[in-house]
């Protein structure tokens, strides 16, 4: 993945959650060797040659150019939370377009007016899917007394 770094200037770490925060300063703080406050080259050659990979000297001068916000020639703390919450973002983003394509091809529009035919949905998961989930009482808990689902009841019964 290529990181663009306008968008990535201007990712808010405030999308992470605290919890999330925390767990990217632990991880920062298992690559950062030295203490330095920063993830040096070295650093992160030695991280990922223990998850089994070979970086040449260009990937690893590359993979923190992508990243280094200060242009120090290293990841910060900082640079290292936006990475976090930018690949946070482009994944929400994805599942969003997913569930999007989704309704449009069980029968919503595109600006997600329209509905899906709760009997079709049924259908389609249970038999191209063949999973076995009691989709009748998930349906029935976030649109009772509907044989369709708007946009949100169906994006709702995806993410949950």
């Amino acid at each position: 993945m290529s990181i663009n770094m306008d968008d990535l200037k201007k990712v808010n770490v405030d999308t992470l959650t605290a919890k999330e925060k925390q767990k990217c300063y632990e991880a920062f703080v298992a690559f950062d060797k030295n203490v330095s406050g920063y993830i040096e080259k070295d650093e992160l050659r030695a991280v990922l040659e223990e998850m089994g990979q070979k970086p040449t000297e260009e990937e690893l001068i590359k993979m923190i150019n992508e990243v280094d916000l200060s242009g120090r020639g290293a990841i910060s703390k900082e640079d290292f939370l936006k990475i976090i919450a930018y690949h946070k973002m482009i994944l929400q983003t994805s599942d969003e377009e997913d569930i999007k394509l989704a309704f449009i091809a069980l029968g919503g529009n595109e600006d997600k007016s329209g509905s899906v035919d709760r009997q079709k949905l049924i259908n389609v998961i249970q038999n191209e899917f063949n999973l076995s989930i009691d989709l009748n009482r998930l349906i029935k808990e976030l649109s009772p007394n509907q044989n369709e689902l708007k946009y949100e009841d169906f994006r709702n019964l995806l993410q949950n």
